[in-house]
């Protein structure tokens, strides 16, 4: 349903866009990840014709995005981080004026206000943060496309409109819809996508299915690790592990687990310490995403990840 091949986008002399190329599936969500200024939105706006490519190509639901504008523009729903519906006029008033733009049936308006359960006669400019965001998702759902551009749709929300944006899009994507979800919410990048691209720097540097993206960072083993009392001299003991803080737990990335937990042992009848929990996890996309992401020469902070003692 999508397709780019060398798509680069150039503002002068800055590079935005590098030369990615990347297939997106029928009934596929495809996960676009990035830190912010990576290149995402950029993305988005070259494959949806609000921006120029500079070289490369990019099709879109068969349509050449360069030559065939208005076959992609037909077949795309966009919803961008800022929404252009308008405030002073009601959900309904909004969506029928966008089915006059698009020539679709008025009943389309009528039937997404019911099955999104939209407040229909609240001016948009009224509703709380997450009925902005789903009006602004089903005013892209208008003309009935079968491709969806996400551009952080969860951003600014708060965790109960996240999570119902998050539930429509699974919704959209059950009804068959093939969604491209430009996000750095890193819930949404372990839910929601079938495959994901991490783009850095206008590169894209990793690309698969969730497993496939995990394994990038090797056969390591993240080991949580509870212990009482917890001393800085353990800390030192299992510095080779890359020791970090998360919560109230020590991860260690770890190679040989039957090794490691070797080594515990002694470790712990040397120290004298009771393990209150330990147990092992794939890295998550999180990980790889901040390892393929790490600027050069970027502070990583003392070893242990900032310890609290």
């Amino acid at each position: 349903m999508i397709e780019a091949r060398e798509l680069t986008k150039r503002y002068g002399d800055f590079t935005a866009v590098d030369r990615i190329s990347f297939k997106v599936k029928k009934g596929e969500i495809f996960g676009f990840l990035g830190p912010n200024g990576a290149g995402k939105t950029t993305t988005v706006r070259m494959l949806s014709t609000l921006t120029s490519i500079t070289e490369g190509e990019a099709y879109v639901n068969g349509y050449d995005v360069r030559r065939e504008k208005v076959g992609v523009k037909k077949s795309i729903g966009v919803v961008q981080d800022v929404s252009n519906l308008y405030d002073e006029l009601t959900v309904e008033e909004n969506l029928r004026f966008l089915a006059r733009l698009y020539e679709a049936p008025p009943e389309n308006v009528s039937k997404l206000i019911k099955d999104f359960n939209l407040p229909a006669r609240k001016k948009f400019g009224k509703l709380s943060s997450g009925y902005k965001r789903r009006a602004s998702i089903v005013a892209a759902l208008i003309h009935d496309p079968p491709v969806i551009f996400l551009d952080e749709p969860t951003i600014a929300l708060d965790v109960k409109s996240a999570r119902m944006v998050r539930e429509m899009i699974r919704a959209l994507n059950v009804a068959g819809r093939t969604i491209f979800l430009t996000t750095h919410n890193m819930v949404e990048a372990e839910t929601l996508p079938h495959r994901i691209a991490i783009i850095n720097r206008g590169k894209i540097v990793a690309m698969g299915g969730r497993s496939e993206i995990r394994r990038l960072l090797g056969s390591e083993t993240r080991v949580r690790l509870k212990v009482e009392p917890l001393k800085t001299s353990l800390i030192h003991a299992l510095e080779e592990y890359s020791p970090a803080f998360e919560e109230d737990a020590l991860v260690l990335k770890v190679k040989d687990i039957d090794a490691f937990m070797d080594e515990l042992a002694e470790i712990k009848g040397r120290l004298g310490f009771r393990i209150v929990h330990l147990s092992t996890e794939l890295p998550s996309i999180e990980d790889v995403f901040l390892e393929l992401t790490e600027e050069e020469g970027e502070e990583r902070g003392c070893a242990c990840g900032g310890c609290p003692i």
